[in-house]
């Protein structure tokens, strides 16, 4: 049910206030560890389990201290609503979610992939003409301008999606052929969405993952031999595309222009950079920046943005001392990303969960033994 209700808001049909109908579902379901939790931590606030928790209640402290004595800035409700206390939903949403709900989540995710297959095929973003990003591509024109939107607002927010839904499939060592099959489908759709940021992440992603596999000599005799054969099968692709596609795949990802494009990010960059410099401390009061109605297109510029240095530190100290041996893997291509997209730091998103999750639940879920080395998690 969690994998469900934390879908819902991801597409266009739902408002992003109902992941709060998840956080409250999973303070229902498991009311009884979440009160053996609150006790433990109210008896024993220090004890190791409880860092984390503490660290959030330090960011939700310390922004709301920055919001008050900033309280003349404030000019509207969402101004006035602080984003920042959902990070305690998120935490009680990850702490809860379980194998399960990634199945469901997973599934759900590979019927929107195949909206955005079908998209694709029939040169349209949308099915649902009604929605504000409907339309009809255009013959001939780039990737980059033929990407379809699923059941989503953008094409960004169905390739996240995409790329946390394979990561997931291995997090939680989903392994029979069904799982493959979702893979085949959610590669073709990050394929169509051509989101560079995704592939990129993805692309480290599959480095990563299966270099250490290999290191760690992990792998049967019988994978081995199929991993062979694939690594040849795919340097001979990758060679042939190189020589005879390579001017035509460099076109799409620079959208024609022959040199690296950020489609107005450094500008972005750059005037979030000159407000952080005469805003070190207090950043935006911790109301969330957007300037010219844009945010930073960058998680890190971002959060210090919005928030200030002191505060942003924060943010980065529970990621840092979450990452151990056993989820690297996983947080870097998400870390990758967030170079590229606010993905993360929003205070309740799809990313944001599922983050959390794999720095706060680590392996303990996972049934089968890791490919990477053995730690005990600290949570």
């Amino acid at each position: 049910m969690t994998g469900l209700l934390i879908y819902l808001p991801t597409t266009a049909y739902f408002p992003q206030f109902f992941f709060l109908v998840a956080f409250f579902y999973v303070l229902v379901r498991d009311r009884n560890s979440v009160l053996n939790s609150f006790n433990e931590f109210r008896t024993d606030p220090k004890r190791p389990i409880n860092w984390n928790f503490l660290i959030i209640l330090l960011i939700v402290f310390f922004s709301s201290i920055n919001r008050l004595i900033h309280w003349d800035s404030l000019n509207s409700f969402a101004d006035i609503f602080p984003y920042f206390v959902l990070l305690i939903p998120t935490f009680v949403i990850a702490k809860g979610f379980k194998a399960v709900d990634a199945k469901v989540l997973v599934l759900l995710v590979a019927i929107e992939s195949i909206a955005v297959i079908l998209q694709w095929y029939f040169n349209v973003s949308t099915f649902d003409s009604s929605l504000a990003g409907f339309t009809e591509f255009e013959q001939g024109a780039s990737a980059y301008f033929q990407r379809p939107l699923g059941w989503s607002d953008s094409s960004s927010h169905v390739a996240s999606k995409l790329l946390l839904s394979w990561m997931m499939i291995d997090f939680f060592k989903f392994k029979n052929k069904l799982w493959w099959l979702v893979k085949l489908l959610l590669l073709f759709a990050i394929v169509f969405t051509f989101n560079r940021s995704v592939i990129l992440s993805l692309g480290v992603y599959i480095i990563i993952y299966y270099g250490v596999g290999f290191l760690n000599l992990r792998f049967k005799l019988e994978n081995a031999v199929v991993g062979l054969y694939a690594a040849i099968f795919s340097s001979l692709a990758i060679a042939f595309v190189a020589i005879f596609k390579w001017e035509s795949i460099l076109n799409q990802f620079t959208r024609n222009t022959g040199t690296v494009e950020l489609t107005g990010r450094e500008y972005l960059w750059s005037d979030f950079i000159l407000f952080i410099q005469d805003h070190l401390i207090f950043g935006n009061n911790s109301i969330k920046l957007w300037l010219d109605g844009y945010h930073a297109h960058n998680a890190y510029i971002e959060v210090i943005a919005t928030n200030g240095i002191f505060i942003a530190i924060l943010y980065f100290i529970l990621i840092y001392r979450n990452i151990r041996s056993n989820n690297w893997v996983y947080v870097v291509p998400v870390l990758v990303y967030g170079l590229t997209q606010y993905g993360f730091f929003w205070g309740i998103s799809l990313m944001d969960i599922l983050f959390y999750v794999i720095l706060f639940t680590g392996c303990t879920q996972i049934k089968t033994e890791s490919i990477f080395l053995k730690a005990e998690p600290t949570l």
